[in-house]
């Protein structure tokens, strides 16, 4: 599914939908929308911002991540530091299963579906990031 997300920059609710041409609009405030089409992908500029510096992510949430660390690293007396070789396995396995998408390092719009990312489209990079920093 291709599809689209994005943090309002008015009211701060996390809001997507799907990338077919129509407008998405953001439900909590209806004042910021995002318009993108499948069929113009790859696009040189964001179609939210028009920026043109993109990084490539996984698509897995953070949060769960160091949630799976934390449990490993609590089991470690008790398994003898057995559960960090399962929360390693576990980690590759997720790693080469999961997704990557593309977010915008102006705004953070994420495009997820769109198929093969672009050549040139590396991972973060923390000095682009400040750039866009507000």
């Amino acid at each position: 599914m291709v599809s689209v997300s994005k943090e309002c920059g008015k009211c701060g609710k996390y809001y997507s939908g799907n990338a077919n041409g129509k407008e998405i609009i953001c439900p909590g405030c209806g004042n910021e929308t995002i318009q993108v089409s499948a069929e113009k992908w790859p696009f040189d500029v964001c179609p939210h911002c028009d920026c043109n510096q993109f990084y490539r992510r996984k698509d897995f949430n953070q949060l769960l991540g160091c949630l799976i660390i934390i449990v490993g690293a609590l089991f470690v007396p008790f398994t003898y530091g057995l559960s960090l070789v399962v929360v390693l396995l576990a980690d590759l396995i997720l790693y080469r299963r999961v997704a990557e998408l593309m977010v915008c390092y102006k705004c953070g719009t994420e495009f997820r579906g769109f198929g093969t990312i672009p050549e040139g489209v590396e991972l973060f990079d923390h000095h682009f990031g400040e750039l866009y920093e507000n």
